[in-house]
C-alpha cells in the first residue's frame, strides 16, 4: 500500500516521537557543549606547562603568505592564524625541539597546505596547494625537502592517520595538529588541555572556519557531487 505522506506527518503518534527526538537530541547537545565549555575554561584558567611557548608570527610563514596576501583576500588574517596555530601544535607534538630546518619545513608547509583553496580556486585543493610548494622551494632553494614537504601536505588530511607512524614524524605531528585546529580540538581530543586552550585564545579564529564551512557547501550544492564518499580534499 503506497504511504501517504501527507496523511503520515499528520498523524498524532508521529508528532509526537519527531518532537521527542528533537527534544532529546537537543537536550544532549546542550550537556556536550556545556561540558566542552567547562573544560574549555578550566584550560584556559590553568597555566602553561614549563617551556612552553606560543608563536604568534613566523618570518618565513608570513614572507610566504604575504606573496599571496591579495588573492587570500578576506580571508587572510583567519588563515594566517590556522597556520599558526597548526605550527605551535606540531611542534609541541614534537616535543618543541625542532631542529632549524625542520622549523623551516614546518613553516612552508603551514604556509602552502590549503592554499589551493584561493590560488586554483579549487575546493580538492592538495595537489594545487603542492605544485604552489614545490614552485616555491625550487625558487629559494628548498628542493632537498620537496618529498618532505609534499607528504607533509598531501596527508594533513589523513582520515585513517595510523599509517603514518612510519613516516617522518612531522608529517603525523602536522597531521594531528591540522585535525585539532580544524576541529577546535575535539579530533584529537586536546582543547581540554592548558596549551591547546591558551593558543586557540591567542590565534583567534578570525572567520576562517566559516569561510571553509560555505566554501564546502557550494562545492557539494554545485552539482559535481555524484557519489557519497569523503570530500575531495581528504586522503583515506
Amino acid at each position: 500500500v503506497p504511504l501517504d505522506i501527507e496523511t503520515y506527518c499528520r498523524d498524532p503518534a508521529v508528532i509526537t516521537r519527531t518532537m521527542g527526538f528533537f527534544m532529546t537530541t537537543g537536550s544532549i547537545l546542550a550537556v556536550v557543549v556545556g561540558v566542552l565549555a567547562f573544560l574549555q575554561q578550566r584550560a584556559l584558567d590553568s597555566p602553561l606547562p614549563e617551556g612552553a611557548t606560543i608563536i604568534t608570527s613566523h618570518p618565513t610563514l608570513d614572507a610566504i603568505l604575504g606573496e599571496h596576501k591579495d588573492v587570500i583576500g578576506m580571508q587572510y588574517d583567519g588563515y594566517r592564524n590556522h597556520c599558526l596555530t597548526v605550527m605551535n601544535l606540531a611542534k609541541r607534538r614534537m616535543g618543541d625541539t625542532l631542529s632549524e630546518e625542520q622549523d623551516d619545513v614546518l613553516a612552508v608547509a603551514a604556509a602552502f597546505h590549503d592554499i589551493g583553496l584561493w590560488t586554483d580556486g579549487r575546493i580538492d585543493y592538495l595537489e594545487p596547494s603542492i605544485a604552489r610548494m614545490e614552485e616555491y622551494a625550487k625558487r629559494t632553494g628548498r628542493e632537498k625537502h620537496v618529498k618532505l614537504l609534499r607528504d607533509t601536505i598531501y596527508y594533513h588530511h589523513k582520515v585513517f592517520p595510523a599509517a603514518l607512524a612510519s613516516m617522518d614524524p612531522l608529517i603525523g605531528a602536522f597531521q594531528a595538529a591540522d585535525s585539532s585546529a580544524f576541529t577546535f580540538g575535539l579530533l584529537p581530543f586536546d582543547m581540554s588541555t592548558p596549551y591547546r586552550a591558551a593558543v586557540g585564545k591567542a590565534l583567534p579564529n578570525k572567520g576562517f572556519h566559516n569561510f571553509l564551512v560555505g566554501r564546502t557547501a557550494r562545492h557539494f550544492f554545485s552539482g559535481q557531487v555524484t557519489t557519497l564518499g569523503p570530500a575531495p580534499m581528504f586522503v583515506l
